[in-house]
Parts: C-alpha cells; structure tokens; sequence
C-alpha cells in the first residue's frame, strides 16, 4: 500500500503564530493588571491549545491549572484579542507552500490536525490563504481528545476516506509524534517549530527536517511499512 494522505499540524509546523499568540497574551494581561510573558516562554507553552496555553502562563507553570474564575476570565478576554490578531503577525515557514503544492499536484490528500479550536483554525488557515490546500481539518474542539491521543487521526483518515496505514504524520511537537505512534503510522519532524524543549530524536520518529520540502513521504511511507 502506497502514500494516499499527509497529516499536518498547524503551529510550529506550518506556520509560526507565536507572535501572535504573544500579542494576544500580552493585551489579555494588561486588561486582567498582571505582568507580561516574554515570546521566548510563550513559545515554550504553545502546541497544545488556547485552553493549556492560558493556564500555563496564569501559573507560569507547563503543568500549572488556573483557578476557573480567573481562567474563565483571561479565557473570555483572550478571545476577543486573540480574534483581533490572527494572522497579522504570523508567517509560514520556508518549504511549507512548496510542499503543500507538489503534494496536492501528486494528488494525495492532506489534513490538518490541530489542537486549535475551529474558530481560530479557521480564521488562521483563511488569513494566510491555505485552506485550499487542505481536504479535511480536524481541530481540537472537533473530537472528544486531542493529540497525543490517536483520535484526530483515526477521523481524518475516516473523513479522507483512505486507510489510516496510508497515511503520514507531520509535526513538531511530542504530542504529534505519540499521536502518530499511536496510531502506528510514520511521523516526520521539524527542527524549527514549538517542541517544548523535548528533544524529538529521542522519540520515535521516521525524520527530522529543517525544510519540508526536502521530505520524500513516499520513500518514509515505503520504509515504515517494510518495517512494520
């Protein structure tokens, strides 16, 4: 069985919204009269949504949980000023257009699986027009879990309609590589995205890449199946 998809997550893979996601924190604290975080932590707390994101820099803590009335709170305010930038400072990383097209030109299906809620998924996706590129997006408030769980895969497969074994994960954080071993399908890395200081080569991953475009999925796919 051949390649027939590629899986994408979004931030730190496809697209750096770190600047983004700073700005609306920043905004958010000064309206709740606390101190800032710098870029450098918030880039540290991305990849595993809004939700985990507020409450580690409310408790400035990567295992930390706000209390529900000042999270609920920084949530409602987040929303609004997180609306507000989407897109306005984000860039997408070198390689990414380039592969996104020569995928779809050797018509396999691509997915982007993220832990982001919709709403922001979709306004990102538009505001740096890649939506055309992608045949199905799953977001974190579209299945019941998240990545690491295998579930977003499992649907997008489903709603790709091909076998999950076809298929290949691309990410750039701990959660995208136990997503795709749970899943039992081949995962690729970047260099360059929101690893949270864990050091990817120690997992099990099929590839690590500072440019996506230099990948050649169909070879990885070939060489995970034969060892499978």
């Amino acid at each position: 069985m051949g390649c027939s998809a590629v899986f994408f997550d979004l931030d730190g893979t496809l697209v750096d919204s770190a600047q983004d996601l700073t700005i609306a924190l920043k905004n958010t604290f000064k309206v709740l009269g606390l101190k800032p975080h710098s870029e450098l932590k918030i880039r540290q707390w991305v990849g595993n949504g809004v939700d985990k994101l507020l409450h580690r820099a409310l408790t400035n803590d990567m295992q930390g949980e706000a209390e529900k009335e000042k999270f609920e709170l920084a949530r409602a305010i987040f929303h609004e000023a997180y609306i507000n930038q989407i897109g306005l400072s984000c860039k997408i990383f070198k390689g990414v257009l380039l592969t996104l097209k020569t995928l779809k030109n050797k018509n396999l299906k691509l997915a982007c699986i993220t832990n982001k809620d919709r709403t922001y998924t979709e306004i990102l996706l538009a505001e740096k027009n890649l939506t055309k590129y992608f045949d199905v997006v799953i977001c974190g408030d579209d299945v019941e879990k998240k990545k690491p769980h295998a579930m977003p895969l499992i649907s997008a497969a489903e709603k790709l309609q091909v076998d999950l074994d076809s298929c290949i994960m691309v990410g750039d954080s701990k959660s995208d590589v136990l997503a795709a071993n749970a899943a039992r399908i081949p995962v690729v890395c970047v260099s360059y995205g929101y690893a949270q200081s864990v050091d990817l080569l120690a997992l099990q991953i099929e590839c690590y890449v500072d440019d996506l475009s230099k990948v050649d999925f169909e070879n990885i796919h070939q060489k995970h199946q034969q060892v499978a």
